[in-house]
């Protein structure tokens, strides 16, 4: 009977940091290089996206962006980041064509 309670309880905290893990703020890289080695061909069109109301007002959205896996193209949707500092600005990632196909550009924070 103790193991079934132990095991209840294990759940329920593995469902409450799924829970909390949707409202957390996304954690941004620091400048980097491209993170895809090149994908064949150019990325789908940008994907609209509402951003819910921030939880604080020294949050900051950055807009969703599309991922090369190695064999397709998927969608990483947007978050609120907490900024570096108050003058910080967002620089976003963008994709370029290049001679051996489209790389990913990381963005990156500019004071």
């Amino acid at each position: 009977m103790q193991h079934a309670g132990r095991a209840a309880g294990l759940a329920v905290a593995a469902i409450f940091a799924l829970l909390v893990s949707g409202c957390a703020v996304a954690k941004v890289d620091p400048p980097g290089h491209p993170v895809a080695a090149a994908a064949p061909y150019a990325p789908p069109p940008e994907r609209a996206e509402i951003p819910p109301p921030p939880l604080s007002a020294d949050l900051l959205w950055l807009n969703g962006h599309w991922t090369w896996d190695g064999a397709a193209y998927a969608w990483t949707p947007g978050a609120y980041v907490q900024r570096p500092s108050p003058t910080a600005n967002w620089l976003p990632g963008y994709w370029e064509q290049g001679s051996g196909g489209w790389s990913w550009t990381d963005g990156h924070w500019e004071s």
